[in-house]
């Protein structure tokens, strides 16, 4: 009888210790897979980098099923909507076609916050993926009016916009064109909380004086319910 239950004993204690590896490595794997996902998408952002830089390559064909960013789906805008209409995410991404062409402007550097990645013609979910991007219909890089760059803040350190909510006002954000034109705009605005139904009010390509850049991401930093705006001016 002693052995029986000693048996039991041990055949459970065998199970309650698989079932706690078995849970030890899902949760592993759970943890690994948005750091594994994050280098993946950052070597093809590398590469993309150093061909923009070089001038050597402005379009580049990516599957548009691969990469994605976590929490992308609570992006106000992207490209292929009228800005200031709510876009639905599942409908979009139902609707892209299996690869899409990213056309490169340029690249978009913030030396206070270590900011240095590829800036895109148009501002679509594919290409946030990959930098920043510009949203369809708004000023070009030095041009009168409003230049709306749209950017994912990651929770990831390092990587795109995750470090615009330490942007000061003076700051510089820095455009260089694949021609090689370099334009400066000098940070004077920062609007820390703005809800997204109204960022139509800060998009027009006419709002601001002069020749502006701004800057939209999601804030607060993993919960995204509004939208940090870094507003600047061309320095002449």
């Amino acid at each position: 009888m002693f052995r029986n239950q000693y048996g039991e004993l041990k055949i459970r204690n065998i199970v309650l210790v698989s079932v706690a590896v078995v849970c030890l490595l899902v949760g592993v794997v759970l943890l690994l897979i948005d750091p594994i996902k994050n280098m993946k998408r950052q070597a093809v952002t590398d590469d993309m980098m150093k061909s923009i830089e070089n001038a050597s390559q402005a379009t580049f064909i990516v599957k548009s099923s691969g990469n994605e960013v976590n929490g992308e789906e609570f992006e106000y805008y992207y490209g292929e909507e009228e800005y200031g209409e709510q876009a639905d995410y599942k409908t979009i991404v139902a609707e892209l076609p299996d690869e899409v062409v990213l056309t490169a402007l340029g690249t978009i550097k913030i030396p206070s916050v270590d900011i240095d990645i590829p800036l895109w013609d148009d501002a679509t979910i594919v290409s946030l993926r990959y930098g920043a991007g510009r949203l369809k219909k708004t000023a070009d890089p030095g041009q009168e009016g409003n230049m709306v760059i749209l950017g994912h803040r990651m929770r990831a350190e390092g990587k795109l916009f995750h470090a615009l909510g330490e942007m000061k006002i003076g700051d510089d954000i820095i455009i260089t064109c694949m021609d090689g034109t370099v334009y400066t705009y000098r940070v004077d605005t920062i609007h820390e909380m703005v809800a997204p139904e109204d960022l139509e009010k800060y998009v027009d390509i006419d709002d601001g004086e002069g020749k502006q850049v701004t800057l939209v991401t999601c804030t607060p930093l993993g919960v995204a319910t509004h939208r940090l705006l870094i507003i600047g001016h061309l320095v002449e």
